[in-house]
């Protein structure tokens, strides 16, 4: 929860005495939702404060702190009198509070009263002894007095219902016959010590031991220890507390710590603690690291409450089919890691059988639910000498296993670790590349496909690397898209391009440019500005080119961007059409000025007769919208040939011409003023 609070009520206001996520220290009692608990006595829940008559005008809804969802359980002292609130509260509506939950929200307030009795306790210690019995006597705590020689000279009510022995049976006897013999030494060490130190009178302190029934039974108890002196005479006071209900709370508590709730595995971190234990007493071990394949179309198609009863599906067929394992965990999400004892030799096997049993169909609400599983292998002390480099051994050759096509188990090797630490060498590289601009742009011609006239060009990136030389796309685009630099990249090729088109528009007017865009450069308004500075609002030669998944997601999120950007005179290309089926939808809005079908499909026209018809298909539904067509990838006659016969508009390829440095563009551009052939072949 994003706040909690603890609240102490008078019949005016409410004041906040400790709380997380909130800073305002009351409110009145008028509004409070914390008085309706009050009143009801028991656990309040609000869902959604809007849906709720009580609450859905009130002040803290429509103002700080905008409560939408509310759980709170009234602080009740031992006679009955209530007198404040522990509270949960959000901003965003949340589902009601489970059996579970509110088991656990009133062990929490149960908490919060023993801290604030056993502090009105201390208060009173320091009072007279004459007080202290006439106030001990409705205590429900233990409260005991001795003076060290004869005895115990006080015994309350509450310690004949802790102990079971009445108060003429323990005066004169000594406290530490309540006491198992184990626990005596912590006894007598604290007694000690307030009888030797003058100061401890001042300074009362609390210790956590055993106590003994009558019956023999032991029970934990808390005492606090204070002492004093009487007529010349150090006495010592005592209150004692069963706090029994305190320890399965506690245990409630570190449960919910070393437990995964959802599926009743392992937390991470108590995985990790055993992990510890294990690695430093040099025992061998194995980690399985499953991932699942699939997970996310579950939530997205039937929902999360489908996904969270896979994950509990899957946490079941790992106990059956890892019954020897030392333990296992959900680290998050739908990864899953197993530690089974000894050597790799037979994870291999278990990991199989593990895969296999996930991939079993799960029935929910009669409807089956197929997903299927990956798994990296990892030893210790073999594949690395740490839990950590352990883990990360494990992750890499899940890695492997998932680009290995998935639903299979795939055994660390020492290669892995340094293809791994080859790429974050690559990664840091390219950091300083985009730093230092160690990149240049070619350009591509593209044509018309009625004339062979050239059209413009596309604004294509190389890498020029200091040791590697010149790096095509393909080597660092991948994970260039998956970084923030991408932005700064991006805006470099974009100014970069536009400068010099515009250079050689002086000579070629009608010369237009298509740039690629990494999927950063799409959220925000850094594109319109870019453009903006370098063109102002006169940027009708330029074609932004965005692949079709991307633009399906982005043009659904973000479409006021994209119109920003349409407004500098700047259009949108789908880029790579045909890949996949998600840009169909897009053509009914008309927001797109054309499409470039993918290459893939260009380079099967010569062998496969359904290509043609598919790629006639979408040249002449994109004529029939009136947006332009090109055709990527054109190595040949016969493709150029077929792209003019589906009359698309443009036409790119190396057949027709490879991507030109700044100069052999400009070569280009002076053959093109005094001829232009038809054909390129």
């Amino acid at each position: 929860m994003p706040v909690a609070f603890i609240s102490l009520i008078d019949d005016q206001q409410q004041l906040f005495k400790s709380c997380y996520g909130l800073n305002i220290s009351g409110t009145a009692r008028s509004v409070a939702f914390c008085d309706h608990t009050l009143m009801q006595a028991d656990i309040l829940c609000v869902p959604d404060a809007l849906d709720d008559p009580r609450f859905c005008d009130s002040p803290l809804v429509h103002g700080y702190p905008n409560i939408r969802f509310y759980a709170g359980i009234p602080l009740s002292t031992p006679d009955g009198y209530r007198i404040g609130t522990v509270c949960l509260i959000d901003t965003q509506p949340r589902p009601p509070l489970t059996p579970a939950d509110r088991q656990h929200l009133a062990d929490i307030a149960a908490l919060v009263m023993d801290r604030m009795e056993i502090r009105r306790l201390e208060l009173l210690r320091h009072a007279s002894q004459q007080r202290l019995q006439a106030i001990s006597t409705t205590s429900p705590d233990t409260i005991i007095c001795t003076d060290l020689c004869r005895g115990i000279t006080f015994w309350n009510p509450a310690a004949t219902r802790m102990f079971g022995f009445d108060a003429q049976e323990m005066v004169g006897q000594y406290v530490a016959d309540l006491i198992p013999k184990r626990c005596q030494a912590d006894y007598r060490n604290e007694l000690a010590h307030l009888i030797s130190d003058e100061e401890a009178i001042a300074r009362p302190r609390t210790i956590q031991i055993w106590g003994l029934r009558r019956n023999g039974e032991e029970f934990p108890a808390e005492v606090s220890f204070s002492g004093w002196r009487e007529n010349g005479e150090r006495l010592v006071g005592m209150i004692i507390r069963d706090v029994t209900a305190r320890h399965e709370s506690e245990a409630r508590l570190c449960e919910l710590a070393s437990l995964d709730m959802l599926t009743r595995l392992a937390s991470r971190s108590a995985f990790m603690e055993q992990l510890g234990q294990l690695t430093e007493a040099g025992v061998p071990y194995t980690l399985l690291m499953t991932d699942l394949d699939g997970f996310k179309e579950v939530n997205d198609t039937l929902g999360h409450a489908a996904g969270d009863a896979l994950l509990c599906h899957v946490a079941e067929q790992i106990r059956a089919v890892c019954e020897h394992a030392v333990m296992a965990a959900r680290l998050g999400g739908d990864e899953f890691i197993i530690l089974l004892p000894g050597g790799s030799s037979e994870a291999t096997l278990t990991a199989g059988r593990l895969i296999a049993a996930v991939q079993t169909p799960f029935r929910y609400h009669g409807s089956p639910v197929v997903v299927g599983a990956s798994t990296g292998i990892a030893s210790y002390p073999e594949h690395g000498q740490d839990p950590s480099s352990v883990m990360s051994a494990a992750d890499l050759a899940l890695y492997r296993a998932k680009a290995s096509g998935k639903g299979c188990s795939v055994l660390f090797l020492p290669a892995f670790r340094e293809a791994e630490q080859r790429r974050r060498r690559f990664e840091r590289e390219l950091e300083t590349a985009v730093r230092q601009q160690q990149f240049v742009l070619h350009y591509q011609p593209r044509y018309d496909v009625g004339s062979g006239r050239l059209l413009g060009c596309e604004a294509l990136v190389r890498w020029q690397h200091p040791a590697r030389g010149l790096l095509l796309p393909a080597a660092f685009i991948d994970m260039l898209v998956k970084s923030p630099l991408s932005v700064t990249l991006g805006e470099w090729i974009i100014r970069t391009a536009l400068a010099q088109v515009r250079q050689w528009q002086i000579r070629c007017p009608q010369l237009r440019v298509s740039i690629n865009l990494f999927p950063r450069q799409l959220a925000g308004n850094a594109l319109e500005t870019v453009l903006r500075e370098c063109v102002g609002g006169d940027a009708d030669f330029v074609d932004f080119e965005v692949d079709e998944p991307l633009l399906t997601t982005l043009f659904q999120d973000a479409p006021a961007h994209f119109e920003a950007v349409r407004k500098t005179g700047a259009s949108f290309v789908i880029d790579h059409y045909g890949r996949t089926l998600g840009a169909m939808s897009l053509l009914r809005h008309g927001f797109f000025s054309g499409f470039k079908i993918d290459k893939s499909l260009t380079h099967e026209l010569s062998t496969n007769i359904h290509v043609q018809t598919m790629f006639r298909a979408m040249a002449a539904l994109g004529k029939s919208l009136g947006i332009n067509v090109a055709a990527e990838g054109v190595e040949e006659g016969m493709q150029q040939a077929f792209v003019t016969s589906a009359q698309c508009d443009i036409m790119q390829g190396n057949g027709l011409c490879r991507p030109l440095t700044v100069s052999d563009f400009e070569t280009l551009l002076t053959e093109e003023r005094s001829t232009s052939p038809h054909s390129k072949f």
